[in-house]
């Protein structure tokens, strides 16, 4: 096992030397900052493989290489061109490459592994009342936009100003973000709440109510539950009343893990139903963890609603401890000090993951006046598109290949 060394560099990195085990199928390469990436023979052949990667030179009938076994693969040499390794394969006289950028950013190490994984910056009420709010006049500067991404991604709320108040700007603004997800509610939905005397059927039921609603997750009785919300105040509630509340799912979720190990285990093992049956036309129903770990244990999302969770469908044994474990949750999830209070003024908007933040409203008189704020969502796979493209166009190429949280869909 010979150790080449060489002085070759992509744009962003340099690397040192390289090395190749047969016995073991790995290629080592050491860069020029001391780092130390391990390739398997059968990753780097699957690796010229990849159409979605969209790369020109593939021929268009290529044949998968994953069916090949992995002991098959025999490198016959190495060799370091440009910017990119060529690797000829004397198992069957193939030549694949590697663009070295493309390595580095790909390396399998466990270090850079976890760097591409999200790292949540946990908040209370206290912390989000300090945020910096974004001003919507400076969204066509692409750096701007990439630090609000950037502030919904490790934060999941974001805060904005100076947002026109011609009723649809919110669809306008969410694209920033990504195409705008249809529901039952529609593109668009409207939370308007009218004095009672000015109310027609079916207004004043659920979000256009004028009651308290606890902080919740919306419509986490779909599979795919809803992704990033934009919440646009048009009008406040003249009397003052009707504050948003937000809450950092994940914070209260770490801090359970904490006070009650019992119950954090609870929630994040045993799968519960939610579901919806409010009229004819909707019979949605999940089963899913309410707080979603990834395999390492850390937590990646949230989806709690009180108001769409029926009975559990569990074995007798475990229904009383499914209540005792929520409700720890909801004590961690509702404490003071865990929510962010205000009541959105004209132009204000709110943006939140609501795959991690909940969102709650206070009371407020409704025959004080109108109040009327517009709701619209982006898919969090858009979200994560448009956040690596904006990040390559910046030149932020550190976020413009890490991995996205597999969020609450991870819990099926």
């Amino acid at each position: 096992m010979a150790q080449t060394k060489v002085e070759a560099s992509s744009s962003r990195y340099t690397l040192s030397s390289f090395t190749h085990d047969q016995a073991a199928r790995i290629v080592t390469i050491v860069w020029g900052d001391g780092h130390e990436s391990r390739f398997a023979f059968i990753w780097l052949r699957h690796g010229e493989f990849f159409p979605a990667l969209g790369r020109p030179e593939q021929a268009s009938d290529a044949w998968c290489l994953l069916p090949e076994p992995p002991e098959a693969a025999v490198l016959g040499s190495i060799n370091c061109n440009d910017c990119s390794l060529e690797i000829h394969w004397s198992h069957d006289g193939s030549t694949t490459r590697h663009d070295l950028a493309w390595l580095r950013d790909n390396c399998t190490s466990l270090e850079a592994r976890r760097a591409r994984q999200p790292k949540p910056q946990l908040w209370s009420g206290e912390d989000a009342a300090g945020f910096d709010w974004f001003d919507a006049g400076d969204m066509e500067d692409p750096a701007t936009r990439m630090s609000l991404l950037e502030h919904v991604r490790d934060r999941g709320l974001a805060l904005v100003r100076n947002v026109s108040v011609e009723p649809g700007t919110v669809m306008e603004f969410a694209r920033y973000f990504g195409p705008v997800r249809r529901t039952h509610h529609g593109s668009l939905f409207n939370i308007r709440s009218l004095p009672r005397d000015r109310q027609g059927p079916r207004v004043g039921i659920g979000a256009t109510a004028a009651n308290a609603q606890a902080p919740h997750t919306d419509e986490g009785f779909r599979h795919a539950t809803l992704g990033i919300m934009l919440f646009h105040c048009l009008k406040p509630d003249p009397s003052g009343g009707g504050r948003s509340m937000f809450a950092d799912g994940i914070a209260a979720a770490e801090a359970l893990r904490i006070s009650d190990p019992e119950a954090f285990d609870f929630l994040t093992t045993v799968p519960l139903v939610q579901a919806a049956e409010r009229n004819p036309q909707e019979r949605f129903r999940t089963r899913g963890r309410i707080i979603a770990t990834d395999t390492l244990g850390v937590v990646r999302g949230v989806k709690v609603a009180d108001r769409t969770m029926p009975p559990p469908d569990l074995a007798e044994n475990q229904v009383e401890p499914a209540y005792r474990a929520i409700r720890a949750f909801f004590a961690q999830l509702y404490a003071p000090e865990r929510l962010f209070e205000r009541c959105l003024q004209p132009g204000e908007m709110a943006i939140f993951d609501n795959q991690r933040v909940l969102h709650g409203r206070r009371a407020f008189n409704p025959d004080a006046g109108e109040r009327c704020i517009q709701q619209v969502s982006v898919e969090r796979d858009e979200f994560h598109n448009t956040f690596r493209q904006l990040a390559e166009q910046v030149g932020r190429f550190d976020l413009s290949n890490w991995e996205p949280d597999a969020g609450i869909l991870s819990q099926a």
